[in-house]
């Protein structure tokens, strides 16, 4: 459901891929991007961009309480939360993770569950509550976020 928040109406692209029980709320720009069953975008005051080839997985909710960028191919995964801050370029972030406002670099993983509060960098992978560093992406990583992006995009050609 694509709906009026406020004073604002969501702009998605004629390209964009969005499943019908998904929920988008105002002040929010889809680009090219694929958005799951039963998501919630919601934004007022702050604007929320999804750029291309991102996807907001099953579940996911993002909150522009500021404004919110998710990055190109990047992927907020089932159950996540944004609440504030921004998502570099193919980035992952972890089922049930949740982001406290932080920015998190491009080609960054954010594991399953964690709780970030501060930034993290490009090519970092975080874990835990409060997240902390484990390690810096490697190509093997690289290459099942790629083969992941490449299920979603199959996965979303059902929603249609």
């Amino acid at each position: 459901m694509i709906r009026k928040f406020g004073k604002w109406m969501p702009k998605v692209d004629r390209e964009a891929i969005i499943d019908e029980t998904a929920i988008i709320m105002g002040n929010v720009i889809i680009e090219k991007a694929f958005i799951f069953p039963q998501t919630m975008i919601r934004a007022d005051k702050h604007e929320a961009i999804i750029k291309d080839g991102a996807a907001i997985l099953d579940r996911a909710f993002i909150e522009a309480h500021e404004k919110v960028v998710i990055g190109e191919g990047s992927i907020v995964s089932h159950g996540a939360i944004v609440h504030g801050g921004n998502i570099g370029k193919n980035a992952l972030v972890g089922i049930g993770a949740i982001i406290l406002g932080a920015s998190i670099g491009d080609n960054s993983i954010i594991a399953a569950g964690s709780v970030v509060k501060d930034d993290v960098e490009n090519g970092i992978m975080v874990a835990g509550i409060p997240a902390k560093k484990v390690r810096s992406v490697n190509e093997k990583d690289t290459e099942h976020m790629e083969k992941i992006r490449n299920e979603i995009k199959m996965k979303a050609r059902w929603l249609k």
